[in-house]
C-alpha cells in the first residue's frame, strides 16, 4: 500500500454545492487548518498492483478500527448521505409532490371534460352493443396515450437539463431507479384520472343522453 495523502475540507454545515475539496499532506493540513479536535475527514489510500481495493478496505478497517471503504463504496455513500442529510433533496421531493398534485387535478379535469363532451359518442357505442369493459378500454387506451406521452417528454427533458447543467460546471446525476420512480408516478396520477373518468362512462344511459339532446 503505497502513497498515502490527506484531504483537507473546510469545515462548517453541509451544503450544495459541496465546497472545494484540496489534496494535501498531513503536515501541510495541519500548517493551513486551525486547532480542531477532528481534522482529517478521511485518508485517501492507493493500492499496489493486483490488490483488490474491497480486500484492502477491510485489512485496514481490521487494523486500525476506523471505517476503511474502496472507491465505489465510497461514492454510494456519498450520494446515499446527501439523500438522506440534504435540505436540497427534500426541497426537491417537495416539488415533486406538488408538481403531480397539480398535475392530477389537471389531467383529471381535462379527462373528465372529455369525456363528458363525447357523451353522445359513448351513448352511441353503449346502444349498439358496446360492452363497459370496451367502453372502459378506451378511457384507459387515452389515459395510457397521455402517460406515455407525459413520461418521454418528462425524461427528455430532464436529460437536455442534466447536460446543461454539466455543461455548466455544476455537479449531476441521475440514478437508475429516477426514471422508474417518475414513471410510477405518472402512471398513478394518469390512474387515478382515468377512474375519475370511468364512473360516469360505465353509468351512462344512452336513453337519458339521447332525451337530453
Amino acid at each position: 500500500m503505497t502513497g498515502w495523502c490527506v484531504l483537507g475540507v473546510s469545515h462548517g454545515l453541509a451544503r450544495f454545492p459541496p465546497r472545494p475539496l484540496l489534496y494535501m499532506t498531513l503536515a501541510n493540513a495541519s500548517r493551513i487548518l486551525p486547532v480542531e479536535p477532528h481534522r482529517l475527514t478521511f485518508v485517501l489510500a492507493h493500492a499496489d498492483a493486483g490488490t483488490d481495493p474491497a480486500a484492502l478496505a477491510a485489512r485496514i478497517a481490521a487494523a486500525t478500527g476506523l471505517r476503511a471503504r474502496s472507491s465505489a463504496d465510497f461514492r454510494a455513500d456519498t450520494v446515499r448521505w446527501y439523500l438522506i442529510n440534504s435540505e436540497d433533496v427534500g426541497d426537491i421531493g417537495a416539488m415533486l409532490i406538488l408538481a403531480m398534485t397539480m398535475g392530477f387535478g389537471v389531467t383529471g379535469v381535462m379527462l373528465y371534460m372529455f369525456s363528458y363532451e363525447n357523451q353522445r359518442q359513448y351513448a352511441v357505442l353503449k346502444a349498439i352493443g358496446a360492452p363497459p369493459r370496451t367502453l372502459v378500454g378506451m378511457v384507459l387506451v387515452q389515459a395510457g396515450a397521455c402517460a406515455l406521452v407525459g413520461t418521454g417528454i418528462g425524461l427528455g427533458l430532464c436529460s437536455i437539463a442534466g447536460w446543461v447543467v454539466q455543461a455548466m460546471g455544476f455537479p449531476f446525476r441521475m440514478l437508475w431507479y429516477t426514471p422508474l420512480i417518475g414513471v410510477l408516478g405518472v402512471l398513478l396520477v394518469c390512474g387515478l384520472a382515468a377512474a375519475i373518468s370511468i364512473r360516469p362512462v360505465v353509468k351512462l344511459q344512452p336513453a337519458v343522453v339521447f332525451a337530453g339532446r
